[in-house]
This record gives structure tokens, sequence and C-alpha cells, in this order.
């Protein structure tokens, strides 16, 4: 016959995070918070509408209110991958015209060529790369000690906060 007894380990089990109520906007893992940026989607809510217009990014999240600029300046990482896809897919161009026109290089269509890489490609990136920056931005702020991710409240509990 089992006997009703008190767990005596009970009290040394950690307190759940955010005190038991659950998180409003499920985790996810670092390349699923990558792949909502670049998809323009908020890091945190996956809501839409990072962006106005095609460069002009809203300051915060329209559904759960997460601010993708953390600072005055903040888009250097985002200005780095737009350059490292630029330099990358230039490269690409460079590398097949000149493997294929070898002994006779057309100099006029190369250049036409790179030019149309080295300006088209960063504006056509530039809202994906720094959607991008604001996701990484976003996971590094998950580590700080300070980061609170909203919870779902009781209604109930309304005026005892």
């Amino acid at each position: 016959m089992a006997s009703a007894t008190p767990n005596p380990w009970g009290s040394l089990e950690p307190e759940p995070q955010n005190g038991g109520r659950r998180p409003l906007y499920p985790e996810v893992g670092s390349l699923g918070t990558l792949l909502r940026g670049v998809r323009k989607h908020c890091p945190r809510c996956v809501a839409g509408g990072m962006f106005s217009s095609w460069f002009t990014m809203r300051t915060a999240c329209l559904r759960c209110g997460l601010r993708f600029d953390k600072e005055e300046g903040g888009y250097l990482g985002a200005m780095v991958l737009n350059f490292t896809v630029a330099m990358v897919l230039w490269i690409g161009v460079l590398v097949v015209g000149l493997a294929v026109t070898v002994p006779d290089v057309p100099v006029f269509p190369l250049l036409a060529a790179s030019f149309a890489v080295l300006i088209g490609v960063p504006l056509a990136t530039y809202p994906n790369s720094k959607a991008a920056w604001a996701a990484v931005e976003f996971l590094v702020a998950k580590t700080d000690p300070d980061y609170r991710p909203p919870v779902a409240r009781d209604p109930r509990a309304r005026g005892l906060e």
C-alpha cells in the first residue's frame, strides 16, 4: 500500500521562469530567428511589416513592441552583410566573365555587369540585410540577464499588478 508522502526534494526544484507564466511568443532556435529576419519578419513574434517603405524600417514591431534599432547607427553589421553579398556575387560575375572570354576580354560589358551587380545587389538586398541584423541583435539581447520576454497574463489579475 503506497502512502502519499510529500516530495522531500520538491523545494530543490528551480523556480519556473517568469513566475510560472507561459511565454506570449514561443521561443525558436537561432537559425529560426535568423530565417525570420531574412524574410523581413519580427524575430520575436513573426509579424510582418518591419518596413514602412523599401528603405524605411519601423522603430518597433507593430505586434509585440520589440525595438528593431537598439542604438543610433547600430546597423554596421547590416552594411557588412549587404557588402559581403554584393562582393561575393561580383567576384562570381568576374570569374565567370573572365573564364568564358579569357583570350579576348570585353572590358565594357564586364564593366557594365560589374556596375549592375555592385549597385543593384545592395539596393535589392538592403531590407533583408537590415532585418537579418535586427534578428542578430535580438539573439544577442536574449542573452542579457535584464531581457524579459513578454508573458501571457491572467486577465483576472489585472488589478493586482
